[in-house]
């Protein structure tokens, strides 16, 4: 898998070719904004490129190019790449120079209360690991923690450590800011016995970022899913964990403490006891995943199970899209095996309640929805904040 729009690593940021800060015409500043315009145009896609090639591309003189690629290769940027040969022309091959997706790798994961899934990537987003870990119960601090150590050190196994620049961690709380969890109602255990900062020790020559997972999945559907081109877009988190994020104007909204979207804890919503609700309707020795893949394969009583989950959640959804007037509702999370039967139950509860019907539809990101969102944010830090092209 390879995520080719590098300028989009996250939906609420502006990327451009110059670091940050660049003001002035000095001809060392003059070098650097060259350079980076080169390593901009060498991400946009896997191939090698002549100087010549690069030249005409970005509008630069050959002896421009040739400095700044330098600069580049020195950096770790760039490599040199193998030439290639022309037919019917005699003479030394042209150099060709790629950008090195090799140069670091990053990490996504989702770090859920059932289970745990994490990515690792090269600098392109080329996928170089999976892991998945499914628990019974992720809430007890210590059982993360150990869950999260075994879950890195297999992505990282064999890897040099020093390269790994960035891992980005999607968690069932709210966010600030600032990247500081502000509060959790669903595992309270992990701020007060510091699973955070712990996880943040493991990563001594990378940057550790945390971010709520429902918005990390909006992140994924807006660059990979339903949410491209979409200006205002709902997403749902549903299952034995339920939440939302959402789209305004083609921005990921966050609010002034990260907590948009957080309406989990509103009576009012049916959310509350949905989850209890949900594993109350499995017959017992049955686990909620196999219910939700029944469910997809047409099983009358797993599809009741989950008809009736979209109707305990119904309210706050409603409440979601009367207040956002989204142009697509896109669901995820433990229900997805079972969304279309979710999504027409859904959509048959809420739509006589609107003025205007909307579309409610699965998400084409798929399960890995939060890890890949987490991806894209450790990418994003990376592209701006080692290669300059903030």
């Amino acid at each position: 898998m390879i995520f080719r729009n590098m300028e989009a690593m996250a939906v609420d940021e502006t990327v451009s070719t110059l670091p940050n800060g660049v003001v002035g015409s000095t001809p060392g500043m003059l070098r650097l904004i060259n350079s980076r315009a080169l390593l901009a145009e060498l991400f946009r896609d896997d191939g090698s490129h002549t100087v010549t090639e690069l030249g005409q591309t970005v509008g630069l003189s050959r002896p421009t190019v040739e400095a700044a690629l330098a600069d580049l290769v020195d950096e770790g940027w760039v490599t040199e790449a193998e030439a290639i040969a022309t037919p019917n022309k005699a003479g030394r091959r042209a150099k060709r120079f790629r950008a090195d997706a090799g140069a670091g790798s990053v990490l996504g994961v989702d770090l859920g209360l059932h289970g745990i899934v994490g990515l690792r990537s090269d600098l392109r987003g080329r996928q170089l690991a999976r892991v998945e870990e499914v628990y019974t119960d992720l809430a007890s601090a210590e059982q993360a923690w150990e869950s999260v150590q075994d879950v890195v050190r297999r992505l990282v196994e064999g890897t040099d450590p020093s390269r790994l620049l960035a891992a980005t961690f999607g968690v069932p709380a709210v966010v600030d800011r600032s990247g500081e969890i502000d509060y959790t109602v669903a595992v309270p255990q992990w701020v007060e016995r510091r699973v955070p900062g712990r996880i943040g020790d493991l990563f001594p020559t990378a940057t550790t970022f945390f971010d709520n997972d429902a918005k990390l999945a909006a992140t994924a559907e807006a660059m990979w899913g339903r949410f491209r081109g979409v200006q205002d877009g709902l997403y749902l988190v549903m299952g034995r964990q339920i939440g939302a994020a959402y789209l305004v104007d083609g921005s990921l909204a966050r609010g002034a403490r990260g907590a948009a979207g957080e309406m989990g804890g509103l009576a009012s919503t049916g959310w509350p006891g949905a989850p209890a609700r949900l594993e109350a309707r499995i017959a017992p020795g049955t686990d909620v995943e196999s219910v939700m893949a029944s469910a997809g394969q047409g099983d009358p009583d797993a599809a009741a199970a989950v008809r009736a989950l979209a109707a305990d959640v119904a309210p706050g959804v409603v409440q979601l899209i009367a207040t956002i007037d989204p142009e697509v509702v896109v669901v995820g999370g433990e229900v997805l095996p079972a969304a279309p039967v979710f999504c027409e139950a859904l959509t048959e509860i809420v739509t006589p309640q609107l003025r205007h019907p909307v579309e409610i539809v699965p998400s084409t990101v798929g399960r890995d929805a939060v890890a890949r969102g987490a991806l894209a944010r450790s990418l994003t830090h990376v592209r701006t904040t080692h290669m300059g092209l903030g």
